[in-house]
């Protein structure tokens, strides 16, 4: 029977249903975008606000399952949805003169952002398999459509077709992957998943292991995992640059925040966890290792961006690898730590890049030449970024990779750590050549660009929010860490 407690606690997606749909109408019937923007970015605060108050009811278990377990709030699923929140705003705001400049339709892009972003918090909301999957389907149709936004583009129209070809291909693999692990349990709950693990599926299981590979290769596909990887350049370097920021951060967290779920909650990585920690850790050394040797050697920012974000995919992952190490692991916590970090500084770099994209319309390395003599506070807060994203010290880019690699080294990874700070030191190139780019080469031009107030207003939010962070990095991670061990709060035993 449906109560309303139910209903209160379904209500931060329910609202943001709601607002995707009073921007579309709005969108029809008012031909002024700064009011349908403005309906987007203000009306957050709804689902924001709503979101924030359930923090105060989480330590009751008996409030925090509704619709017979199926929606789960504890502090994970809290914590991924005001990060989720926190990232749409700054990419409203980023996006507001680029989406007008080259997407004719605007109000169909944040309609499509916030229909996404709804399914990214049911994705971290929900412990049953085949709730995760429509939440998958409902985060990933949309990024399809938003990457053919460009409609005047061929390579936009490309992206789009790649997008749902590959889309639909890792939907099966996961699904294939749903259904043995449902045959296996017979159940599709994570908690009577982890019990029928307890009681009757033993180590060394070959179903459960494929079950688990064929998971792993549908959400190495969101994530961009190698070698699930080969959608990211082509797609990230055809849709409209706003959305590419969007995928690089949106999509990966999301993923990250479904395998925990999978993974930890329903135990999958507790059995043939040698075999697990093995094959995660081959597709985490491939994954850094690609992402940053031909990041190194891109000319376009966009695709540089591309194979970042592959790279940052693999240090994640070896929080991941630590994670399935067994239930007392830190790693969880470090990637909670990590995604939020990375969100933060990945939007801020992509900030600069769709600024200098709408002054410009240049995409290149080359045309970041001397940009911070032509808009210096600009230039600095993407440079912050960048060196966040290397991993340059004391910034918070830093100690996200700190919190993970210590992490593993804990669980005796230290040979994964080594590589993982190979590849660290190899980011340096790409990163610090686009920073000297910036500050060292000559002008393209001797003028001054000038930012618009929605850019300025999200370089400015997320490197307050990295400096922040630096300096509360301990206040930080001890959000993360309750928030993660939430993930076995309704285990049995537990």
């Amino acid at each position: 029977m449906l109560k309303i407690s139910d209903l209160y606690l379904l209500s931060p997606q329910l609202s943001m249903v709601f607002l995707a749909l009073a921007v579309m109408v709005i969108d029809l019937f008012v031909k002024r975008r700064i009011v349908t923007v403005s309906v987007a970015l203000i009306g957050l605060i709804v689902p924001l606000g709503l979101a924030i108050s359930q923090v105060f009811l989480v330590n009751n278990p008996s409030s925090a399952h509704a619709f017979y377990g199926m929606l789960v709030v504890d502090q994970f699923a809290l914590f991924f949805n005001i990060t989720f929140l926190v990232m749409t705003a700054i990419l409203i705001l980023s996006s507001y003169n680029y989406v007008g400049k080259y997407v004719r339709a605007d109000g169909e892009f944040y309609t499509l952002l916030l229909f996404s972003v709804t399914g990214m918090m049911f994705l971290a909301s929900t412990s049953e398999l085949l709730t995760i999957y429509i939440s998958l389907e409902l985060t990933s149709i949309p990024l399809y459509v938003m990457a053919g936004l460009l409609r005047t583009s061929d390579r936009s129209a490309e992206a789009a077709v790649k997008y749902v070809l590959l889309g639909a291909m890792s939907s099966a693999i996961l699904l294939y992957g749903f259904a043995l692990l449902y045959g296996l349990t017979g159940t599709t709950d994570l908690t009577g998943i982890a019990s029928s693990i307890e009681k009757g599926v033993q180590n060394g299981n070959v179903l459960l292991l494929i079950a688990s590979g064929l998971i792993l290769a549908g959400f190495g596909f969101k994530i961009s995992a190698v070698p699930f990887h080969m959608w990211a350049p082509d797609i990230y370097e055809g849709a409209p640059t706003p959305a590419t920021a969007f995928f690089s951060v949106g999509s990966k967290a999301a993923g990250f925040a479904a395998l925990l779920r999978i993974f930890v909650t329903g135990q999958l990585g507790f059995v043939n966890t040698t075999s697990l920690v093995l094959i995660v850790a081959i597709i985490s050394i491939l994954t850094m290792t690609l992402g940053n040797l031909v990041a190194a050697v891109q000319t376009n920012v966009k695709r540089m961006m591309a194979y970042s974000s592959i790279a940052q995919a693999g240090y994640i992952l070896v929080g991941f690898v630590a994670a399935l190490k067994g239930p007392s692991s830190n790693g969880s916590s470090a990637i909670l730590f990590f995604i939020l970090v990375y969100i933060l500084t990945n939007l801020g770099a992509f900030a600069g890049i769709i600024a200098l994209a709408d002054a410009t319309g240049g995409e290149k390395i080359e045309d970041f030449r001397g940009l911070a003599k032509r808009a210096p506070l600009l230039s600095a807060g993407t440079a912050l970024c960048l060196l966040s994203l290397a991993g340059i010290p004391p910034m918070a880019g830093f100690v996200s990779k700190v919190y993970i690699f210590s992490a593993a080294w804990g669980e005796g990874l230290s040979w994964l750590v080594v590589i993982a700070l190979i590849n660290t030191i190899v980011s340096l190139v790409y990163y610090g050549r686009l920073v000297k780019v910036m500050y060292f080469d000559a002008p393209l031009k001797e003028d001054h660009l000038t930012t618009p107030i929605g850019l300025s207003s999200s370089i400015a939010l997320t490197t307050a929010a990295l400096v922040v962070i630096t300096f509360a990095a301990q206040v930080i991670y001890l959000i993360a860490n309750p928030a993660a061990n939430s993930l076995l709060a309704f285990l049995p035993g537990k």
